[in-house]
Formats: structure tokens, C-alpha cells, sequence
């Protein structure tokens, strides 16, 4: 069994539920003064799926709190990943229960996590780095303040709520600024402390986020972004990710938020 001396207060824990990066700050202090690595490998083990055969390993954050997960292409039962740690096809993605396990249709986060896994498959090698950070860092119940605000109900079925300011549709940057959330505070540089335990040098990183582009190059590890699109399968998506062109400067042109419809 592991353990550490750092003791947590409970308050600090409850703190957690509703500001999971407050936590993870003041934990990571904590843990630094100490001495004590903040990210550890916990096991690993193969996992057939529809995308083919992978390497599931998990990793214990200690200054977060949480369980990161990661897949690897083919059999990394050895310490290092593949001979040639170099280039390697990488999404970073953030859990999104909504999306993935309930099917929410409000994002594409799953077609992301979906296509990533297709894309490294024909590459013949690379890396998924699950982060269990949801609601883009501020956790479930910070998703839920962003929900209310962005959807209502009217005659027993959902609908999207207007923006007053602009009058146009709730987009969840702004959904997560009114309900006193910040609209990004996922920590990268965990997934590229993960790569560099996994004796990943350089990769070719599937994102459109400059914040991933920079969280992992932070960390030393040389990255070669590749864009990865999604066509927005409804009006609710396509919003979503003109905002995250306009708000959060994510590398999306207009003829990438364009739904099957238009």
C-alpha cells in the first residue's frame, strides 16, 4: 500500500466538489514542499475495444486528487512505449461524461475521443491521455451551472437559452463566466508529466487548443499540432465552437463549424 504524510483537511475536500483546481493548487504546494512526486503510474493491462487492441494504464494524480487514464496502440507492457519515442500521435482529451456516457448531444466530445482512437489505429502506433477533468476543469458540479444556464425547459422539452446581452444562443464560454466559472482551467501540463513518464520525446498532438499545444510543450516534450475536426452534427454544437474560435482562440475557421444541415 502507498502512502504519504500530506493530510488534507475536510473543508479543503468539499472545496474540491465545487472548485477542483483551487484544490489542485493549493495541493500541489503542498505536495512540493514535501517532496513528493505528484503523478505515479498505478498499473497497467490490455484492453480490446472497437478501435483495437490497447494498453490500458492508469496514473494516480496526487495534487489533484485524481485518476488519469491513458491508452496506448498496441502492447506497451514494457516500461517505454515503442522503440522510436518520437512523433507519436497523441490526443489529450478531458473526460465529459455527458457526452460520452449519456450521449449529450450539446457537444462533440465523444466524436473527438472516437475519431482520435480511429486516426491512431491506421497510424499503427500512439497514445490517448485521458484527464479526469471535467466541465473543462471546474468538475461536475461546475458543469451543472453551465447546463442551467445554457438549457431551460419549455412544454416538456429542452431548449437553448438566449444570451440577453446579444440576443443570441447561450454558448458555454459564456454559459461558465455567468454562472462564476472560468471557461478554461484544465491543467496540460499533467498529460505531459504522463508522456515524459512513458518516455514520450516529441508528438504530433491532435488538438485545435493552443492551451494543450503549450501545456505539453511546457514540459519539455517537442509537439507538432494536427487539427482535428468535427462536423457539428446540430445547431447546439455549432455555436459551441464558433465560441471556442472567437473566445478561447482555438484553431476552428467558420467552414469547420458548419452543421450537416447548412
Amino acid at each position: 500500500m502507498h502512502m504519504f504524510s500530506l493530510s488534507i483537511p475536510l473543508s479543503l475536500r468539499r472545496e474540491e466538489w465545487y472548485s477542483p483546481w483551487i484544490f489542485g493548487n493549493i495541493t500541489t504546494a503542498m505536495l512540493r514542499k514535501e517532496g513528493t512526486a505528484t503523478i505515479e503510474e498505478l498499473g497497467r493491462a490490455p484492453l480490446p475495444t472497437e478501435f483495437g487492441d490497447w494498453t490500458y494504464i492508469v496514473f494516480g494524480d496526487l495534487a489533484h486528487g485524481k485518476q488519469h487514464e491513458v491508452l496506448v496502440f498496441g502492447d506497451a507492457s514494457k516500461d517505454m512505449l515503442y522503440e522510436e519515442a518520437d512523433d507519436i500521435l497523441v490526443r489529450v482529451h478531458s473526460s465529459c461524461r455527458t457526452s460520452e456516457i449519456f450521449h449529450a448531444v450539446n457537444c462533440e466530445c465523444r466524436e473527438q475521443l472516437h475519431s482520435s482512437m480511429s486516426f491512431i489505429r491506421q497510424e499503427g502506433r500512439g497514445v490517448i491521455v485521458y484527464l479526469d477533468q471535467e466541465g473543462r476543469g471546474n468538475g461536475i458540479v461546475g458543469k451543472l451551472a453551465q447546463l442551467n444556464k445554457m438549457f431551460g425547459w419549455k412544454s416538456q422539452e429542452i431548449e437553448q437559452k438566449q444570451d440577453i446581452s446579444s440576443g443570441e444562443p447561450m454558448n458555454t464560454v459564456k454559459a461558465y463566466k455567468e454562472s462564476g466559472y472560468l471557461p478554461e482551467v484544465r491543467d496540460f501540463n499533467v498529460a505531459g508529466e504522463i508522456l515524459k513518464i512513458l518516455g514520450v520525446r516529441s508528438v504530433k498532438l491532435l488538438t485545435n487548443n493552443p492551451q494543450k499545444i503549450e501545456g505539453i510543450a511546457s514540459v519539455g516534450i517537442g509537439v507538432k499540432p494536427v487539427e482535428i475536426h468535427i462536423t457539428p452534427a446540430n445547431e447546439i454544437i455549432a455555436i459551441d465552437l464558433q465560441s471556442k474560435a472567437r473566445n478561447l482562440k482555438h484553431k476552428i475557421s467558420e467552414e469547420h463549424w458548419k452543421t450537416n444541415k447548412s
